[in-house]
């Protein structure tokens, strides 16, 4: 029984890293491997700002489309630029604009 559920977890833990690998987004894909962005040893962690910025540049060099609200997501009067790129952007899952958890406002290309 033990190693049956010892046998169980490590496939789920192979899978899930063989799904996260599989999940990149189309733009990153070609590019990056998953050291580029997790540069921590061991454990795989949420990357550091200072990684997203050594190849997307900080907050005002990131072009962002307009949006009929006229808001820029990359120059928050409430945040400015200290917000982390992952508090609205990831990699192996949805992305979400953390601005309309109080605002009316789509901003239909966030990756």
């Amino acid at each position: 029984m033990k190693t049956s559920l010892i046998a169980a977890a490590a496939v789920m833990l192979l899978s899930f890293g063989a799904n996260a690998a599989n999940t990149m987004k189309p733009h990153h894909e070609d590019a990056l491997d998953c050291r580029t962005c997790h540069t921590t040893k061991g454990k795989f962690q949420r990357p550091e700002a200072e990684t997203c910025i050594e190849c997307h540049g900080g907050m005002s060099e990131i072009p962002t489309d307009p949006n009929r609200w006229d808001k820029n997501p990359h120059s928050s009067h409430h945040y400015e630029d200290l917000l982390e790129c992952t508090a609205c952007h990831s990699e192996h899952k949805a992305s979400r604009a953390i601005c309309s958890e109080c605002h009316i406002v789509e901003f239909p290309n966030l990756k």
